[in-house]
């Protein structure tokens, strides 16, 4: 794939859907704000980066991390949508995020924070430390994430002023060969969907959120520098196109959906290195100028009805990693439920409307959700532990607003969400293949899938 593939000429297959007029019950107001969490190498030491084993500490900063929020309100209480370059947040961490910024607030707020899943920035879930019997969490950075991501929701909520919307969803073939996807059936949920805002009256841009599903680990296991990854190219380009402030929410990333097997050329043909910072711009910039030619496209409009509900899942914990994890301290007293085996899990659903019609909603999941979940194609194949369990039906189908968003790391961060069916911890491996799967070693068990759905489609209903 080249570069001038992916950049030239307007995408193939854009899908602008567009509500009809409304009738306005209660204006849109939206808000937004930033803040960085980069660590301080010497002051919140030792660092260590998330992902690809044990033992990797950081030795210095290529470009900054951020909590990115974006406030929306239409009469009732704000609801604010955070995204985090991090590697993930347990929900006790989102917890004391979330409580701190209602108590400052001095009001009820309906708030998300979601990881981006970002493996080049700090261990904040413990599993990656100098060894597998060692944390790899420096709490004194999670204090400071914690309380910059509070500062930022915060300032989104005093910012709320009269805005108006516009939608846009992009498919793309050029989307898809982003992506990799190293376990069978390769599905992926390539589709870019982006909300953007500005003020009612003088049009200044306000933020524009961005859905998309991929994992930021572009540079890979040999780098050590902190990075946002592909995200920081795409807060770039699109705050330099749009205005306003970026914020992106990562989607259904299980399974494993990385660019780390896509191969990208220049416009020139000269391939572009793997695991590099070119390749990671390359890949935040093209996601970006999808979705920023089709926001120009899109009608303004405006929104007069926000709801949001959210229940807890019981997820049985059959890892038994994970439950001897929680048990030995690794995630220094968070998800202490795991070593007993079962873990309470947040699941949410938003819903924006325009006279009485869904014009976007959203799926808030609380960790790495496979895409054939999200926008189905499970597979049953010869070798899989349960190949007579139930399918579970796909999150976006069910869905009835045009535009269809899915939060993943929403509020928690629980591992991989695998249809029970594909489900495969015992040899043979599924598709012959000669070791075990990723997947099912960072998994809290079979019954993630089942339970973590049957309560999103309660509250879809």
């Amino acid at each position: 794939m080249k570069l001038r593939d992916l950049l030239c000429g307007p995408p193939l297959g854009v899908a602008f859907l567009l509500a009809a007029a409304p009738v306005a019950a209660a204006g849109l107001e939206a808000g937004a704000a930033s803040r960085i969490v980069t660590p301080d190498l010497a002051k919140h030491a030792p660092i260590y980066l998330a992902g690809f084993g044990q033992n990797r500490p950081a030795t210095g900063v290529h470009d900054d991390l951020f909590a990115r929020c974006l406030a929306l309100r239409a009469g009732g209480r704000p609801l604010v949508l955070c995204g985090v370059d991090s590697i993930g947040l347990f929900s006790d961490d989102t917890g004391r995020i979330r409580k701190a910024a209602v108590e400052r607030l001095g009001q009820p707020a309906d708030i998300v924070v979601a990881a981006l899943h970002d493996h080049e920035a700090p261990d904040t879930l413990g599993l990656w430390g100098p060894s597998q019997a060692k944390s790899g969490i420096s709490e004194s950075y999670v204090a400071f994430l914690t309380a910059q991501t509070t500062d930022a929701i915060v300032e989104a909520v005093h910012n709320l002023a009269p805005a108006e919307a516009a939608l846009a969803s992009v498919r793309d073939a050029r989307l898809d060969a982003l992506i990799h996807d190293n376990r069978p059936p390769v599905v992926h949920d390539a589709e870019v969907i982006a909300l953007r805002l500005r003020a009612k009256t003088g049009g200044a841009p306000i933020a524009t959120l961005v859905n998309w599903a991929n994992h930021p680990e572009t540079l890979a296991d040999r780098n050590t520098l902190i990075t946002a990854d592909n995200n920081a190219s795409l807060y770039r380009t699109i705050e330099r196109e749009l205005g306003g402030i970026a914020v992106y929410l990562n989607g259904a990333v299980g399974g494993m959906q990385s660019s780390l097997g896509a191969h990208l050329r220049e416009a020139d043909g000269t391939p572009v290195p793997d695991r590099s910072f070119r390749k990671a711009e390359i890949v935040g910039h093209t996601v970006a100028m999808f979705a920023v030619q089709g926001l120009r496209r899109a009608r303004w409009q405006e929104i007069d009805r926000i709801s949001y509900r959210e229940t807890q899942a019981k997820v049985p914990v059959a890892n038994e990693n994970f439950r001897m994890a929680a048990a030995a301290g690794l995630f220094r007293g968070r998800k202490q439920a795991m070593s007993d085996g079962v873990a309470e899990v947040p699941v949410a659903f938003v819903r924006l409307s325009a006279a009485g019609k869904p014009v976007l909603e959203a799926a808030c999941i609380p960790g790495e959700l496979y895409p054939e979940l999200s926008v189905g194609g499970v597979q049953r194949y010869s070798g899989a532990d349960f190949p007579n369990a139930p399918i579970e039906p796909p999150v976006k189908p069910r869905m009835k607003a045009p535009y269809r968003m899915l939060f993943g790391l929403a509020n928690d961060e629980i591992g991989y969400i695998i249809p029970k069916a594909e489900w495969d911890n015992l040899a043979p491996w599924l598709q012959s293949s000669p070791k075990r799967w990723y997947g099912e070693v960072n998994s809290t068990g079979p019954e993630t899938a089942p339970a973590v759905l049957d309560a999103l489609f309660k509250l879809m209903n």
